[in-house]
């Protein structure tokens, strides 16, 4: 069942930072926002219970764009969504521009609603495509599937200006290759909004000032959990493994060569 549009793209970008972490200390980072911000208010907004599944035809014709089509599942709901991600090239930061597309059920699939789904695609991006995009639709299958858990936090300016900032514990699987990864990333997600530029700046001083365990990442969720299915980095003990395996295999090599002589 598929409820239809309740909404329009937002009014303003969303602007994502993602950070990885090199210390994973959430109550020392929190602990620095707290007193360095000044007037500002940080209070605890609840836990990160969530899945994404972002789909793709098998030559990514809409990721290859910027363009997520995902199906988010929370606790409360489940519904369709359109991310349009433009990631600036003199900053970490990430805009995304949504269109909430409808709820529906969770077994519910882009394929079920192709119409729909591409009439908002041509609205998210003023009908730019000239090709059958409900024909791309119904060639969307699950790509990446991510769970996310963790605790999510509400910054509130002296202002009134809302940020959302969270620790992200993201368990990611390429449902094509069957890869898994997991990775745990800082997250701070606000508002483009023109009167508030100010507040946006001092919140990311005051972050690359003090909070050093935090390295910033080009790259949007997304683009991150794609990262760590496709080109993982071996633990420091999936490399001892690796090492003992072709030590013992090369040893096993050299007891084989008297008995074929």
């Amino acid at each position: 069942m598929f409820l239809g549009d309740k909404g329009s793209p937002t009014k303003y970008h969303t602007i994502r930072k993602n950070y990885y972490l090199i210390i994973d200390n959430e109550k020392m980072t929190i602990h620095k926002l707290i007193s360095k911000l000044g007037f500002y208010t940080i209070r605890f907004d609840g836990k990160i219970n969530e899945q994404e599944i972002v789909y793709d035809t098998d030559k990514k014709l809409l990721t290859g764009v910027g363009l997520l089509l995902r199906k988010k599942i929370t606790p409360e709901r489940v519904y369709f969504s359109l991310v349009r991600v433009n990631n600036l090239t003199d900053s970490s930061q990430v805009r995304e521009k949504k269109s909430f597309l409808g709820e529906c059920e969770i077994n519910d699939e882009p394929k079920d609603f192709p119409v729909q789904i591409a009439d908002e695609i041509n609205n998210i991006f003023n009908n730019l495509f000239t090709i059958n995009l409900v024909d791309i639709v119904k060639h969307c299958e699950q790509y990446i599937k991510i769970e996310i858990k963790g605790n999510r936090y509400k910054i509130i300016s002296g202002t009134g200006y809302e940020m959302t900032c969270s620790f992200e514990d993201l368990k990611i699987r390429d449902m094509r290759t069957g890869r898994k990864g997991k990775k745990r990333i800082f997250s701070i997600k606000m508002e483009d909004d023109p009167n508030y530029q100010m507040e946006r700046e001092h919140v990311d001083k005051i972050i690359a000032r003090y909070c050093k365990e935090l390295a910033p990442i080009m790259k949007n969720r997304f683009e991150i959990a794609e990262t760590v299915v496709k080109d993982r980095e071996l633990s420091p003990e999936e490399l001892k493994k690796q090492k003992e395996q072709a030590k013992e295999a090369k040893k096993n090599r050299k007891k084989k060569l008297p008995e074929e002589e």
